[in-house]
């Protein structure tokens, strides 16, 4: 995959030490904007026959360049895709990190989609992850290399929606 002119927004914004979960995805929602032209021209390389194809091969690409590597609590960052590529090899990603690069994604391939927060907790419903849930046929299609499996949805006791 040649990705020339790729890294145009280079960014990684530090949300805060001790940041809300709203802190947090409005963060994320800022990447994902940010990360709009660089999705365009990565776009044609995730392009397959069906949508559901298409967000298989963005599981797929995540889960072999962008290493699982969770961030600390008091150290949350969201970044550009072209930052999560350049830290890829080195640093990983996180969840949000995965959401930003699949949502940002779906939308330069015109698959609907949104963020999907979820608490994992029984008695906190502070959200603790966070994935992208794309809307193909008026099905949902899960998003996740946090997990092993495409389409596969983690266990979660709240759930909070994004449309983006």
């Amino acid at each position: 995959m040649n990705f020339n002119g790729v890294y145009t927004h280079n960014k990684k914004i530090l949300v805060s030490r001790y940041q809300t979960s709203g802190e947090i995805a409005g963060a994320i929602l800022k990447a994902i904007k940010e990360s709009k032209e660089t999705a365009n021209v990565l776009a044609p390389y995730f392009k397959s026959s069906t949508k559901k194809e298409s967000c298989n091969l963005i599981f797929l690409f995540l889960k072999k360049v962008v290493p699982y590597v969770k961030e600390s609590s008091d150290d949350q960052t969201a970044k550009t895709i072209n930052r999560i590529l350049k830290d890829a090899s080195k640093y990983g990603g996180d969840c949000k990190h995965y959401a930003i690069f699949s949502a940002s994604l779906c939308k330069a391939l015109n698959i609907p989609c949104k963020l999907r927060l979820i608490s994992q907790r029984f008695n906190d419903t502070t959200p603790n992850h966070i994935y992208t849930v794309a809307i193909i046929n008026g099905k949902e299609v899960i998003i996740d290399a946090v997990l092993n499996k495409f389409d596969d949805e983690a266990r979660y006791n709240y759930k909070y929606d994004i449309n983006i």
